[in-house]
């Protein structure tokens, strides 16, 4: 036990292997540091941008999904309605017809990061929101997947935010409709 003990092992380049991890250390504190000064930043930027105070209203629209969104679209008022909207975003369904057969299919065009923003918000509201997890869960039992009812979700929540947007007003939450 004491030989045991007494044996000390030097492992090849330890000193160097502390030196890099240390390193890499010191510049994850410095990039967690620089992420929160952007992050300071971009809430400035939003809460000084009017759209963007009423579209981050709207649950499950945060700061980044908010910035997105009011980046790309940029004037609402260069979309007729909600449907003009959502086909820029790529999220209204595109007819496909040929002699007696018609079916409708997802757009693959649009624009991405639209799309992305509204999907995601979508996704995040459909767990944080009682009203959108609500319409997941109908859209789930009308034997939609997971992926078709959260595009449902977000290509309402286009119809949402267009309005708040023509309108000039935050979100407000509708009361329940009396059966």
């Amino acid at each position: 036990m004491e030989t045991a003990k007494a044996q000390h092992h030097e492992l090849p380049a330890a000193e160097l292997k502390t030196e890099l991890i240390a390193e890499i250390a010191s510049e994850l504190r410095r990039t967690k540091g620089r992420i929160a000064e952007l992050d300071e930043r971009l809430e400035g930027l939003a809460s000084s941008n009017p759209s963007a105070r009423i579209v981050r209203s709207l649950p499950g629209m945060g700061t980044i999904f908010s910035a997105e969104f009011v980046a790309e679209v940029d004037d609402i008022g260069r979309f007729a309605s909600s449907d003009a909207l959502a086909a820029a975003a790529g999220m209204a369904p595109v007819l496909r017809e040929s002699g007696n057969s018609s079916h409708s299919r997802r757009s693959r065009r649009g624009n991405g990061v639209l799309k992305r923003a509204l999907y995601r918000s979508g996704f995040s509201s459909s767990a944080h929101h009682d009203p959108s997890s609500e319409f997941h869960c109908r859209k789930r039992a009308e034997e939609k997947t997971h992926h078709q009812a959260l595009i449902a979700l977000a290509r309402r929540r286009v119809n949402v935010l267009w309005a708040m947007l023509r309108d000039g007003q935050p979100h407000r939450e509708q009361p329940p409709k009396a059966a």
